[in-house]
């Protein structure tokens, strides 16, 4: 299977979606979980998870949020972007969920809607933060098999 982009965008891709989460919610006062629904129906995780460079590496992540918030609110927000040398956890999940849309192939969507949530990923900063990306692709990978096995069971057809 050939990915929506190359590797070498990768990290700006990265970088981008941690900025805007950790904007949107930290700076702007988005609930995390809401943005992420906004990011989803907005159109704009469509066009980040096809590659499309505008939205991986020619748009800051403030700029992806206001792009996100215009979309679905028709205006844009004149918050100023804090620039903290730290990361933050909402910073983290944005990263490391660009990284796992680009290595499983799945949308953001079929993301949110098995399971690998925002507030999901949130819950895993504590203990995976610092462990090797590939720790976080295989919890994730358990945590979609997890909810896909239990919506099969709860299916009035199995």
């Amino acid at each position: 299977m050939t990915r929506a982009y190359e590797e070498t965008y990768l990290n700006d891709a990265m970088n981008n979606l941690g900025d805007m989460f950790d904007y949107a919610v930290n700076d702007c006062g988005f609930d995390a979980e809401e943005f992420f629904g906004y990011f989803v129906v907005s159109g704009v995780a469509g066009a980040f998870e096809r590659g499309n460079p505008k939205y991986l590496a020619g748009l800051s992540g403030t700029e992806l949020a206001s792009e996100v918030i215009y979309r679905t609110f028709r205006s844009r927000p004149d918050t100023p972007s804090a620039e903290n040398i730290d990361k933050s956890a909402e910073y983290w999940a944005g990263w490391i969920l660009a990284y796992y849309q680009w290595y499983s192939f799945r949308s953001f969507s079929d993301m949110q809607k098995s399971g690998l949530t925002i507030n999901r990923v949130l819950s895993l900063y504590p203990t995976l933060h610092e462990a090797d990306i590939s720790k976080f692709v295989s919890v994730a990978d358990q945590i979609i098999k997890k909810n896909m096995d239990a919506k099969t069971t709860d299916s009035p057809y199995h």
